[in-house]
């Protein structure tokens, strides 16, 4: 009889050992829960975004914009929104003078803001989202850098049209060079 009392007593202490381990575990998962719900919530906020939503950062706002104003070129129209090799040049060049960058850092970021802009049907649709990122972290000379950058951009394949011209305009407007 007292061997099926130890054995009893036995089985409920391997019971409730068993029941207290299993709860610890479950504090140690809802510990590393809590510990990865930072990284979660930014990525489900960004989930649902695309394109030119995703960019927050005022190097990519304005390498961006330097994107649609050479998309805005003739040479643009003519070759289904392809911009130029010298515009290219010029953006790249524009990005290691200005934002000191290295070439091959240059190059990847045109790539990528290339991409990041291919689906807007018209340039011009950038410009009030990236604007209004570009006037919460740039100053008045650097404002003043970007619009000469733009402008220079705007001449890379020849004679600025009147859409490029209209771009600049709107973009030193809205940055608040006009007034």
């Amino acid at each position: 009889m007292h061997i099926i009392g130890v054995i009893i007593a036995l089985a409920t202490a391997v019971f409730w050992i068993g029941k207290a381990a299993g709860g610890v575990n479950n504090i140690a998962n809802a510990a590393s829960t809590l510990q990865n719900m930072p990284r979660r919530n930014r990525f489900r906020k960004n989930a649902s975004k695309r394109g030119i939503d995703l960019i927050d950062n005022p190097l990519e706002a304005a390498t961006i914009l330097m994107v649609c104003t050479a998309r805005l070129s003739d040479y643009a129209h003519q070759h289904d929104g392809l911009i130029s090799d010298s515009a290219k040049g010029n953006i790249v060049a524009a990005l290691r003078k200005h934002m000191q960058i290295s070439i091959p850092e240059s190059e990847d970021l045109l790539t990528h803001m290339s991409w990041a802009s291919q689906d807007l049907a018209l340039p011009e649709v950038a410009l009030v989202p990236m604007a209004n990122i570009l006037t919460k972290n740039i100053n008045r000379a650097e404002a003043l850098d970007l619009s000469d950058m733009l402008t220079a951009i705007s001449h890379a394949d020849g004679t600025p049209n009147t859409d490029q011209e209209s771009f600049v305009a709107h973009f030193r407007d809205r940055v608040g060079l006009n007034g």
